[in-house]
């Protein structure tokens, strides 16, 4: 029996095989029948997309460094509430950190 792969209108590479159209995800096993239409789709001269677009590598790493310094901020709020209560000085060097992470999300 042939492989078809007419089906296949978009394929994009994933950690344990592919996503083909956007919602089916196909392990790159070769026991396994989608697999073999998969491979012969690449046999084809097609092309699997990668994982990530550029666009989306930088928005995740925007993400990743907006979810650290939003938890910096959140670890060190205590010397800004503890300033409020008590003029108790916030060290210079925490004052510079939030800063740089304040800046950094977007």
């Amino acid at each position: 029996m042939e492989n078809q792969t007419e089906w296949i209108t978009s394929c994009k590479l994933n950690d344990s095989g592919w996503l083909i159209n956007g919602n089916r995800t196909i392990p790159n096993d070769p026991a396994n029948r989608d697999c073999a239409a998969v491979l012969a789709w690449i046999a084809e001269g097609n092309t699997p997309a990668p994982e990530f677009t550029d666009a989306e590598i930088a928005a995740n790493s925007q993400s990743e460094l907006n979810a650290t310094s939003q938890a910096y901020l959140n670890s060190t709020d205590w010397y800004i509430t503890r300033h409020a209560e008590t003029a108790e000085a916030v060290p210079e060097a925490i004052t510079l950190a939030r800063a740089t992470a304040r800046s950094a999300i977007i």
